[in-house]
């Protein structure tokens, strides 16, 4: 495909449940014809909940050189290896302030701060690096206390909590005593039932940062081409003229997408590039 095919000159695509199968490998349809779109001059944006160190491999075996957004929009990188374009902490008082209710019931949290992710420890679990870019904290304040202070980053990026308990409490702090500081995103099965819960900075969306994307390659809505599964995709679904839900995604999701495709499993990547853009 040649820029101006079907009108569209950037693409922008989510991972989890999207691109990627629910074994979380890349859909092999999907991701040949998206590196064929890339060469030829259509923007390819990875945009996602995931942390740049978990896209950016991503990205490079799509072999695109647009720009990326990681943390749900809290980052916004030019290209995968940069540079940095904008970037969106919580606010460290309230980040605190739901670190410290999640300690006092042990509830688990995933806080992204800087290039670590931190976990609190489980029963037995050694605390320390667990993998690369991921380490085990005795409490969830203390992954405040070993954030990329010489980055300038010493607050999340995001948070995330698989447990439904711990995810209405934030629910409600965040909509009362944190309100105007912090929001929450729940993620759903294609069932509707929890799957898990993201807070962020008020900055920090999908629609946001690829409004920030189009407006820096001079791009309109009419040329936008835009992916995903599940409600945080809906303000990234609003910049473009084409949005497609995967057939996986909530039913309220596939509502408010033009239109949608067979499922993550099921090549709906591909299905829409092939369809919607003629290819």
């Amino acid at each position: 495909m040649q820029v101006g095919a079907a009108g569209i000159r950037l693409i922008a695509v989510d991972l989890d449940g999207t691109l990627l199968t629910s074994a979380g490998t890349i859909a092999g349809d999907a991701a040949r014809l998206l590196r064929q779109v890339a060469e030829g001059g259509v923007h390819v944006v990875v945009s996602t909940t995931r942390t740049f160190h978990s896209a950016y491999p991503i990205c490079q075996a799509l072999g695109t050189r647009a720009p990326l957004i990681c943390a749900n929009g809290a980052q916004v990188y030019g290209t995968p290896d940069g540079p940095l374009w904008a970037q969106h902490a919580l606010d460290r008082e309230a980040a605190l302030t739901i670190a410290r209710l999640a300690d006092a019931h042990q509830w688990e949290l995933g806080m992204t701060v800087g290039a670590v992710t931190y976990l609190r420890q489980r029963a037995g679990q050694p605390l320390g690096q667990l993998r690369p870019n991921v380490m085990v904290v005795p409490t969830n304040a203390a992954a405040l206390m070993n954030g990329e202070m010489d980055d300038g980053i010493d607050s999340p990026l995001r948070i995330l909590t698989w447990q439904p308990e711990a995810a209405a409490a934030i629910r409600v702090l965040c909509d009362t005593q944190l309100s105007g500081r912090c929001y929450t995103e729940p993620y759903l099965k294609p069932d509707g039932s929890f799957e898990s819960m993201g807070i962020f900075a008020l900055q920090a969306n999908k629609g946001t940062a690829l409004r920030r994307v189009m407006d820096r390659l001079g791009i309109s809505g009419a040329q936008v081409m835009t992916m995903g599964d599940n409600f945080n995709d809906l303000p990234m679904f609003a910049c473009g003229r084409i949005s497609v839900a995967m057939g996986n995604a909530p039913r309220a999701v596939q509502q408010q997408a033009t239109h949608v495709a067979p499922g993550n499993d099921a090549e709906g990547v591909a299905w829409a590039i092939e369809t919607l853009l003629g290819k």
